[in-house]
């Protein structure tokens, strides 16, 4: 518990501290709101708190929507026995494994102004640098933190109730929406939240990759890096990981209430 709240508890209320005026430099002053009605006051941090959101939200769920078929398919593999898909769980991990810096890298090879793929076609130069590369990077970013959740929860799925379903004449569209699909919700929710919350807070790849799209956690490091405003960077700092939080919290209590409800 000790070793918990020294690094947990503490930098929180360090941080709240600060973002109150509380803190160095003594010139801040506190405690105060000031700092906080400047930043929701700002159009800037409004548009990178709302890019983050957009962001974090929008790859989670386009993961989601590759995630679902593929831990379906993995979870049939191995109640079938069939271990081949080493190499394809390997790839498909690997971006947790990675900082945000080398994922960012990794899109400037590919759709950079120079990069891969944009030899192959225009479109593709300078896309890692707009709203969209940032998104698909994220996308990377997210995938092995909502297949490994969504695994664990679709090797749980009692095949027998599909199985039923198809005996019964329903077609693998029905099965899957009115027998998988509500079974594997409330992980797919609380696997979200849980995704959103991670994405909000990441830094390296925005950092790697950001010319025009501004997100909150740039904002954040900005403050401290330019002129050292202690008191600006964590009331931001507060106001992105209140977000996460937020996404967190939601996301379980959704999940719950989606179980109760299938459960009745």
């Amino acid at each position: 518990m000790v070793v918990i709240g020294l690094f947990s508890a503490c930098p929180v209320l360090v941080m709240v501290a600060n973002s109150l005026g509380l803190g160095q430099p003594p010139a801040d002053g506190g405690p105060t709101l000031e700092h906080y009605a400047r930043a929701l006051g700002s159009v800037t941090v409004r548009e990178a708190l709302l890019n983050s959101l957009y962001i974090a939200v929008g790859s989670v769920l386009i993961t989601l929507c590759v995630a679902v078929p593929v831990v379906l398919r993995q979870a049939d593999d191995d109640r079938a026995g069939r271990r081949g898909g080493a190499a394809t769980d390997a790839l498909l991990t690997l971006p947790i494994a990675l900082p945000g810096i080398i994922i960012g890298f990794f899109a400037i090879v590919l759709t950079g102004r120079t990069g891969l793929l944009g030899l192959a076609w225009d479109g593709f130069s300078g896309l890692a640098y707009t709203f969209s590369g940032l998104l698909i990077a994220y996308l990377y970013f997210s995938l092995p933190r909502v297949l490994g959740p969504l695994r664990g929860a679709a090797a749980t799925l009692d095949p027998s109730l599909t199985e039923s379903a198809r005996t019964l004449g329903a077609s693998r569209p029905r099965v899957f929406l009115t027998v998988t699909l509500p079974l594997l919700l409330p992980a797919a929710i609380e696997t979200s939240g849980t995704a959103i919350a991670v994405a909000l807070g990441g830094y390296g790849t925005v950092a790697t990759l950001s010319e025009g799209v501004r997100l909150l956690s740039l904002n954040v490091a900005n403050e401290l890096t330019t002129g050292y405003r202690l008191a600006a960077s964590s009331t931001l700092a507060v106001i992105l990981a209140a977000t996460a939080v937020l996404a967190l919290v939601l996301g379980r209590v959704l999940a719950r209430a989606v179980r109760r409800a299938v459960a009745s």
